[in-house]
């Protein structure tokens, strides 16, 4: 069974077109069970959002609409 997260990242990667068409670039767009649940245009307003929904932002998958993701990333240390 998929994570919460694996479901989030997983609905991003099939809507991010439909981002790009929905929603202004740069505007923050949160995901929760594989759905997106607010989208704000500043990332205090989306967390003021969340949690007027009772959603705790670190639990919920954040982007900006427009913006290009890597798949991958590596941090060194």
């Amino acid at each position: 069974m998929p994570s919460n997260q694996e479901k989030n990242q997983a609905a991003f990667q099939k809507a991010k077109q439909e981002l790009r068409n929905l929603y202004p670039q740069g505007r923050f767009v949160a995901f929760d069970e594989g759905q997106i649940v607010a989208d704000a245009a500043s990332f205090d307003e989306l967390t003021e959002t969340l949690a007027a929904i009772g959603k705790n932002r670190p639990d919920v998958f954040v982007v900006q609409a427009g913006v290009s993701y890597p798949d991958e990333v590596f941090i060194l240390l």
